[in-house]
């Protein structure tokens, strides 16, 4: 489990890194691709597509942000899940829905700001395509994490 929570740890951090080895550059072209899927989904051209482009890749740096700390607390709990306390959990629920909170405040603004150049159509398009990455990314990380284990008495 360590490994695994060390290892998407890593993935996250790197995202902010230039390509110092093989990982980091797998996890840059993971988001080059990612990018081009949402470009050609998002069937934009022109100015519409180069100003998506420059905003997407804010957007993306702020949200990698927040998977890093959703990672951190996944890691957190990954260190107590087989003898988990009360105060424990409640501080890793607080934290994690803390996290969510943050992470739906940043997608509606940056809602706002696709706005100002796309159709809110458009807008919704592109939320449509984030959230079904979003899902397979927790769907991924939903199978490492084990369900929480009381702590033994």
């Amino acid at each position: 489990m360590k490994k695994i929570i060390a290892g998407l740890t890593l993935a996250a951090m790197t995202a902010f890194a230039m390509p110092n080895n093989e990982g980091d550059l797998v996890l840059i072209a993971k988001m080059a691709e990612k990018k081009a899927v949402v470009l050609a989904t998002m069937e934009l051209s022109g100015d519409k597509k180069n100003h998506f482009g420059t905003l997407y890749d804010e957007y993306q740096g702020k949200m990698a942000e927040i998977v890093t700390k959703k990672l951190d607390i996944i890691a957190e709990y990954a260190k107590h899940y087989q003898n988990l306390d009360n105060k424990t959990a409640s501080s890793l629920m607080k934290k994690w829905a803390s996290v969510q909170e943050e992470a739906l405040k940043l997608q509606e603004t940056y809602a706002k700001k696709f706005e100002k150049f796309l159709s809110p159509v458009e807008v919704l398009r592109y939320m449509q395509i984030e959230n079904r990455f979003k899902i397979a990314r927790e769907f991924s990380v939903a199978q490492l994490v084990p369900l929480a284990s009381p702590k033994a008495k």
